[in-house]
């Protein structure tokens, strides 16, 4: 894991779920709303995953992976409209 890849304590199973009942994960102490979450696999790399979360007043986009445990490393982040 370099410097800028940061583990969300967010698990894919529980993205997933959210994803699909609309329903919420836990983000930084926060209960946040999956709103879209897209991955995307390369060969011989790790699924990328972008992860929208509405965070209530505003939306932000995570940016990463999965590691082999299901946690998603983020990479990068940015808010969205």
């Amino acid at each position: 894991m370099t410097k800028e890849e940061k583990p969300t304590g967010i698990k894919r199973e529980a993205a997933e779920d959210a994803f699909r009942h609309r329903g919420t994960v836990d983000f930084e102490g926060l209960q946040a709303r999956v709103v879209r979450l897209h991955s995307k696999r390369g060969i011989g790399e790790p699924h990328s995953v972008s992860l929208v979360l509405d965070l209530g007043d505003e939306r932000l986009e995570l940016s990463g992976y999965f590691s082999g445990g299901g946690e998603l490393i983020e990479t990068s982040r940015k808010y969205v409209d």
